[in-house]
This record gives C-alpha cells, structure tokens and sequence, in this order.
C-alpha cells in the first residue's frame, strides 16, 4: 500500500492486486512457458489465480510441439460468471485458442468482461479469439500501438513482450477506477 495525505486526509492508494482474483482461460496446449510467466507475475501481485477451461480435471500446456505439464483446473467454462472475478488473461497457443474459439461458454464469459469493461489480457494471437467474438476491437488497430496495445480496459501483448512491461500495464488496468457497479454474466 501506498499513503498519499492531501489536504490533511491520507488516503491508501491499492499498488498490488493482493485479493484480487483473476480467471485464466485456457484449454489444452496453451504455451506453457507464457503460462509460467503469467503465474509468477500474478504471484508477485498476491492475486489468486484460478484457471478455468472448458474440462474438468487437467489441462495440459505445450513446449514447442510436445505436450506440457498438467495443471489442475478450478472452474469450468459452463459453471464460470465473469462477475465472480476481478481479471481474465487469456495467453497464447494455437492448439487452445482453437478449443475456445469453439466452445460458447468461453465467448459468454469474454463478451460479460468486454461489455462491463472488466481488465482483460490477451496475448499474441488470442487477440483474434477476442476480435472475432466483439467485431468493435479492432485488432490491426491494437497491434500498431507497439508491444502493448490497449482498447478501454482490453489490454493486448504482442508475444515476446517482456513480463515487466505487461505487469506494468496490466496492474493498471486492474487498478484503474471503473465505477460502474453492474453485473457480469
């Protein structure tokens, strides 16, 4: 926590997303190594991750061509609202990306945090997952920002953006003050 005292009043500015919970969607053959990546940083954060996926039980991450490890998975897809969370990362891999682009659950949780402007992170190629279930989100328009490319609280990661940067950005984005109180399916 950080103290800020204006005119007499202190007030605690959140610098941590310490209690926040945030969801990260994959299915099997996610990049395993970017999943890593994104627990240690949420870690660092003291945020909860919980990994929702379209199946029960475990899901399987990718190296290169061959399958990963195999990561217990919280909640499923059918059972999941957006509003029991604070964040959504959905990281990169052809092999899940595909899963989700078909699965109907995933495209209803994404729109409930696009349209209650909730933070959401993709990365890489999970860009198009998003454009092609909200046809507002340009993604040509994002990926000409740089490394890092933002529509309201959407924020994009080119691959190979380095984990600092997308910290950065994505405490931010979580962090920013987003007033509207409304529900998310």
């Amino acid at each position: 926590m950080l103290n800020i005292t204006t005119n007499g009043v202190t007030l605690m500015t959140k610098t941590t997303l310490s209690g926040q919970k945030i969801a990260i969607m994959v299915a099997t053959g996610f990049d395993e190594q970017n999943f890593i990546e994104i627990q240690k940083m949420l870690m660092g954060q003291n945020a909860q991750l919980k990994v929702i996926s379209p199946v029960a039980g475990l899901v399987h991450g990718r190296t290169g061509t061959q399958l990963g490890m195999s990561y217990p998975v919280d909640a499923l897809l059918s059972e999941t609202l957006a509003v029991d969370y604070d964040g959504l990362i959905i990281p990169f891999g052809e092999a899940h990306l595909s899963v989700l682009a078909e699965e109907l659950h995933a495209s209803r949780i994404i729109r409930a945090f696009l349209r209650e402007d909730m933070p959401v992170l993709v990365q890489a190629d999970a860009l198009k997952l998003i454009s092609e279930i909200d046809s507002s989100i340009q993604s040509d328009a994002l990926q000409s920002q740089g490394e890092t490319g933002r529509h309201n609280r959407l924020l994009w990661a080119a691959a190979g953006t380095a984990m600092s940067t997308i910290t950065r950005e994505f405490v931010s984005t979580c962090l920013s003050d987003n007033s509207d109180d409304s529900a998310a399916a």
